[in-house]
This record gives C-alpha cells, sequence and structure tokens, in this order.
C-alpha cells in the first residue's frame, strides 16, 4: 500500500498536479488505444471546443487524423468502440452513435475567480491548510483555500459538506461551520487534508459514473492521525447542529 508520500511521487511521475502534462498523457494513451485497435495510423488533438466536439479526416488508407473533446477520454466502452468501428469501416451508424455522445457533453460557462476569505473568527484555513500541505504532501500541492459562505439559520440538516474542492481551478473551500472555538483545530485539518486529497487522487469515470472517492483515495485518507475518531466527530458534529 503506496503512502501519501509515495503516491505524490507516482503522480508527479504521472503527470497529475500539472494539467497540461497530464492532458498530454492521457491524448497519447488514447491515441495509442485507436491506433492498436484499429490497425491504423491515428494522429489525435483533444480540445475543449465548445463547439465542434468530433471529427475525422481520412487523410489516406489507413491513416486518420481525429479531434475530438477531452470529454471522450472518459466516453464508455460502447461509444469508445462505435469511434472504433466508424475508423474501421466508416460506416454512418457507429458514427452516430458518437455524435450522439457528443451532443450529450456539457460545457460550463466560465466563471470569474472566486475570491478567497481565508481568515475567520477563530481560525486561519491559510496557515493551516500551508501546515497539512507540509506536513502530508511535502509542501508540493498547488490550491488556494477560503472558507465559504456564512448564510442564515439552516435548521437542523441531515447532511452537510465540511468541505469541496474543485479539481480544475484547484479551489477548497471550508464550510464557516467549522470556524468555531468548539471545534477542535485538528478536525479542521483532517478535513483540510481530505479536500487537499483530491488534488492527487482526482475522481474518476467508471461506466458512465463520476467515483469521487476512488479506493486510492480511501487508502490515503485512512492515514491521517485518528482518522477514525475525525470520523466519529463528523457525525457528532452534524448531531449537535
Amino acid at each position: 500500500m503506496m503512502t501519501v508520500k509515495e503516491q505524490l511521487e507516482f503522480n508527479v511521475f504521472a503527470g497529475r498536479g500539472n494539467p497540461i502534462l497530464q492532458r498530454s498523457r492521457a491524448c497519447e494513451r488514447f491515441r495509442h488505444a485507436l491506433s492498436e485497435r484499429t490497425g491504423m495510423r491515428v494522429e489525435l488533438v483533444l480540445t475543449r471546443n465548445r463547439v465542434s466536439m468530433a471529427s475525422v479526416h481520412f487523410v489516406t488508407e489507413g491513416y486518420a487524423r481525429i479531434r475530438l473533446h477531452e470529454a471522450f477520454v472518459s466516453a464508455p466502452d460502447d461509444v469508445l468502440s462505435a469511434l472504433v468501428a466508424y475508423l474501421r469501416t466508416r460506416m454512418r451508424k457507429p458514427w452516430s452513435q458518437v455524435c450522439a455522445y457528443a451532443r450529450t457533453i456539457r460545457i460550463a460557462a466560465p466563471v470569474r475567480a472566486a475570491v478567497c476569505h481565508t481568515r475567520g473568527r477563530v481560525y486561519d484555513l491559510q496557515a493551516l491548510a500551508d501546515a497539512v500541505n507540509d506536513t502530508y504532501f511535502g509542501g508540493t500541492l498547488h490550491y488556494r483555500v477560503g472558507w465559504g459562505r456564512r448564510g442564515g439559520s439552516e435548521g437542523r440538516r441531515r447532511s452537510i459538506r465540511y468541505g469541496s474542492c474543485n479539481v480544475e481551478t484547484r479551489l477548497i473551500r471550508i464550510h464557516p461551520v467549522l470556524d468555531d472555538a468548539g471545534i477542535p483545530e485538528d478536525f479542521v485539518r483532517y478535513i483540510l487534508y481530505h479536500e487537499m486529497l483530491h488534488l492527487v487522487e482526482p475522481p474518476v469515470m467508471r461506466n458512465g459514473r463520476r467515483i469521487d472517492h476512488p479506493e486510492a483515495f480511501r487508502r490515503l485518507e485512512r492515514q491521517f492521525p485518528q482518522y477514525r475518531a475525525h470520523k466519529e466527530m463528523a457525525k457528532l458534529l452534524l448531531r449537535q447542529r
């Protein structure tokens, strides 16, 4: 079982944490898979185009230039099989299936960089996050961190998100309910550690379903000191709300 440090070293080698390198390697793996399954020479470009999601240009027999939206990397197996079938046969039916998937891709509108307020009434999130980064990740993670908005009276709730992490923007938000003198500092550190792990082991797609906490994530999470006690604390705090 890998430690957090070993996982980070592996991720650096694999290009995780470097979006450009990660995207380049994903493109090359995808290109190689298409080439192997079709027996063709394939040139592949992964795009973030908001209009054209898929196009194929057959240069010569056995040679194709392909442009696909990067969402195709995590497309269901039947869609990828349809793409392979189209490259082999140029028949309209498999291409129709590829296009049908392309129409399901939803592109979020660009958003402005969120303002991060790190100093709370009790805790300074930036200081805590940097300490967690140094202690458990060797100071290698790059992120922004801030408190979420304080709302009005929410009443009793059955669940609560103590934190969130947007892997693409690398923004970590912590629920302001934790900015309280009655909340142990180490629990806030645990929540920060949990959210930072998303940058080490990001969500994966399996059979068309997004898995936010894959097994590799869970293994690393359990390495945090007094992990089970913190999980119980999360339940206890919810009952007290």
